[in-house]
């Protein structure tokens, strides 16, 4: 049979390196009679409180390593040319979209003049064929790299 043990609060607050008042606080459900506390219990419960504000900081530990850890990760693939800055993905398009757009104007001069030279004109594999050459254009097109070699 379990034998109950009983200390006074200032003995409690001693061992715990706490103040009275927090005894009173933190032991309150373990309270036998005024000013004396179930000993055993106080103890686990003492340690469950430690445990869990060690959780708790481990766990921000945790996620503070997790952020750094997944900024390197992005920086890393920024300087390995995976991620590109705002700015160079708007000048990107920009360009390409200028080319893309002289690239059309042009077109139709070409499709044009090719009618005018046939006596018989296809107009549809004329304009299918001068379209798909510009798209062909379009898709090779290179954009600059972070690395600023172009």
């Amino acid at each position: 049979m379990d034998q109950l043990i009983l200390i006074g609060e200032k003995q409690l607050a001693k061992q715990f390196l706490i103040t009275e008042r927090q005894v009173r606080t933190l032991f309150k459900n373990f309270k036998y009679a005024p000013g004396e506390y179930i000993y055993g219990k106080c103890v686990k419960e003492y340690i469950k409180q430690i445990k869990s504000k060690d959780g708790d900081h481990n766990l921000e530990d945790q996620k503070l390593k997790k952020a750094k850890r997944e900024t390197q990760e992005f920086n890393l693939k920024i300087l390995k040319d995976e991620y590109y800055p705002d700015h160079v993905v708007r000048g990107a398009l920009s360009d390409m979209l200028i080319k893309f757009k002289s690239q059309l104007l042009s077109t139709s001069r070409k499709i044009t003049i090719e009618i005018e030279q046939n006596e018989d004109p296809d107009i549809k594999k004329i304009v299918e064929k001068h379209v798909l050459k510009t798209l062909e254009e379009l898709e090779k097109y290179d954009p600059p790299s972070n690395k600023g070699d172009k």
